[in-house]
């Protein structure tokens, strides 16, 4: 039976090539053109009243080109970003880099292998994503083994970084933050419209807090990141859900134990084809002591920060009490070309906070944010966005100032352009 299956799997991946040879192959240019004027006052924390809001423009700019058959996927997409004014008129220096450069190959049927720099995105963005609000991106240099048959997805990567080419050890400067990872990503659908998904990552990151510890051999602190998703989607039902919970343990880079742990809940609902609503709770754990060798506060790893906890980002970057984030959001399709979405969080710690050594409570403010889309054409879409953050004396105190200090009135808005046009796309057929 063994040889039976080996021959039928033989047979079937030399059936595949043949067929390739019959198979169209496409080859595709395209663009991305997206400035984003801001308004600043207060986002990312309260800004004293002795300071002006700042203004300015941030463009992101991308030129990709990919092959696809049925054996070979091929994306290179290099990116300029920049914000208007940083480099002068008659600057000489470079600023383009590489987003995307990678190559994918059929190896049996379902499997493949990807290998270069390329996007990871999981889920529900928390752990990897492209973070495409960001003017660069997140990427990552890797191979990644897939495979996925009916409903099954499975995703096998690694990575080792190194600062440039070596020919014995040296300590990798982190621009990565990890110098190794593993990572495992399975999917499968339980029934229709339910999709369950598990996640792991192992990060082998050095101890450069202490020289003595890695020296002329490797050495690393191994953290984990381990969990799962649970989602219900159903076009025929108004109802969908996504629950997620991960979970941390190992080292991190200064050595201390891991035992952090978040979960999440999203419920929608919509009320009719105009409208959806959304209600959902994000946890991160805390850590009330912070002297006792052990990380019990939560550690994001490479997801998409903008996603979550509020748009104006005040706790993109959790605090060592964790975070509480209880949110409802109404969302209208106002017409074929435009949408409007209100969001309103609820913060709080997850853990008291202190003050001088008087616990001052939970409670962090809260955030209102608003945002509209409008697509112009084919290619070209415009949003805009305005956000207001609500803080109290603790908001203050977690980002360092006292509570009686003045500040402005918080609030962020935004105009983005984002266009994309399509150079290039055509379609050839082996004879």
């Amino acid at each position: 039976m063994r040889v039976l299956g080996k021959r039928f799997l033989g047979v079937a991946f030399v059936a595949t090539v043949c067929a390739c040879k019959m198979n169209a192959q496409t080859v595709s240019i395209d663009g991305e053109f997206r400035p984003r004027a801001e308004y600043r006052d207060g986002f990312g924390s309260p800004l004293s009243d002795s300071n002006d809001p700042g203004v300015f423009t941030y463009q992101r700019t991308r030129l990709g080109a990919s092959f696809s058959s049925a054996i070979l996927k091929t994306q290179f997409t290099v990116q300029d970003t920049r914000s208007f004014g940083k480099t002068a008129p008659n600057s000489e220096t470079a600023t383009l880099g590489v987003f995307e450069a990678w190559s994918e190959f059929l190896l049996m049927p379902g499997g493949s292998l990807k290998v270069g720099r390329q996007v990871l995105a999981y889920d529900d963005n928390r752990l990897f994503s492209a973070s495409n609000w960001s003017n660069t991106g997140n990427s990552h240099d890797l191979a990644l083994f897939k495979y996925n048959v009916d409903d099954f997805q499975a995703h096998l990567g690694f990575a080792y970084n190194n600062s440039s080419a070596i020919s014995s050890e040296a300590v990798y400067a982190n621009a990565a933050k990890y110098r190794y990872m593993g990572l495992l990503w399975l999917s499968k659908g339980l029934a229709k419209g339910l999709t369950l998904s598990a996640i792991a990552v192992d990060e082998g990151m050095q101890p450069t807090t202490d020289a003595t510890k890695y020296g002329t051999k490797v050495n690393m602190n191994h953290g984990y990141t381990f969990g799962g998703n649970l989602k219900y989607s159903s076009e025929v039902c108004p109802f969908s859900a996504l629950g997620t919970v991960y979970f941390q343990a190992g080292k991190n880079q200064t050595g201390d134990d891991m035992s952090g742990s978040m979960a999440a809940i999203k419920l929608n609902y919509k009320i009719s084809p105009v409208f959806t609503t959304s209600l959902g709770t994000d946890y991160l754990s805390g850590d009330d002591n912070s002297t006792d060798g052990k990380q019990k506060n939560f550690r994001k790893l490479y997801g998409a920060n903008h996603s979550f906890n509020g748009s104006m980002e005040y706790w993109s970057t959790p605090l060592t009490q964790g975070l509480l984030d209880y949110y409802g959001s109404v969302n209208a399709k106002v017409s074929k070309k435009s949408s409007f979405e209100g969001v309103f969080h609820v913060f709080n710690t997850s853990k008291d906070m202190t003050n001088k050594g008087t616990n001052i409570g939970k409670s962090l403010g809260s955030e209102l944010d608003i945002c509209f889309n409008y697509k112009l054409n084919e290619w070209t879409n415009l949003q805009a966005g305005w956000s207001t953050y609500f803080a109290n004396d603790n908001t203050r105190i977690a980002k360092g100032m006292t509570a009686d200090t003045k500040t402005r009135f918080p609030q962020w808005g935004y105009v983005m352009l984002t266009v994309s046009p399509s150079y290039l796309k055509s379609i050839f057929t082996d004879k």
